[in-house]
């Protein structure tokens, strides 16, 4: 039950940055506090991760950025896009947090079927200690290595549940 919920927070919150990207699309140009460009490699014990959603979320509020790693864990972060389609890069400077997931629900009506992909990405990345990075004016690469790890959280330890609460 507890995993489904996870699942459904991540999509939840692809879907809701994925519309802040769109509510965005109407401004014109680049604003002055977006960094031109920011990209990356994310790995997972040395080996890059592919097919992970990246979202920069700025710590003082603002527009998350995100992307999608390619095969070779390569990232490059969209800020918003135009009304004509076109693709702001970057991310808003300042602190943000990096929520990373690899985790698509299947959708088996799709045309063709898309298949369920499980989460990669360690537990502890995901909800305890999530990376943080700092994006600078101008062009940014931002490496995240990740250690292996777990990607369900611990079950509690036997005999502990109820006593003295």
């Amino acid at each position: 039950m507890k995993v489904a919920l996870c699942h459904a927070r991540i999509s939840f919150t692809i879907l809701a940055i994925a519309l802040l990207l769109f509510a965005a699309a109407g401004c014109s140009g680049r604003p002055k506090n977006i960094a031109r460009s920011v990209t990356g490699k994310v790995t997972l014990g040395g080996q890059p991760l592919a097919g992970a959603i990246v979202v920069f979320t700025p710590v003082e509020g603002g527009s998350p950025s995100m992307g999608k790693t390619d095969e070779n864990g390569s990232y490059k972060l969209i800020w918003a896009r135009s009304s004509s389609g076109r693709s702001i890069e970057g991310a808003q400077i300042g602190d943000h947090t990096v929520s990373i997931s690899t985790f698509q629900e299947a959708v088996p009506s799709s045309k063709p079927p898309v298949a369920e992909v499980p989460e990669k990405v360690p537990y502890k990345y995901r909800v305890q200690e999530p990376p943080k990075v700092t994006v600078k004016k101008g062009s940014n690469i931002i490496d995240i290595p990740l250690e292996p790890g777990p990607v369900e959280p611990s079950p509690p330890p036997k005999g502990k549940k109820g006593k003295g609460k």
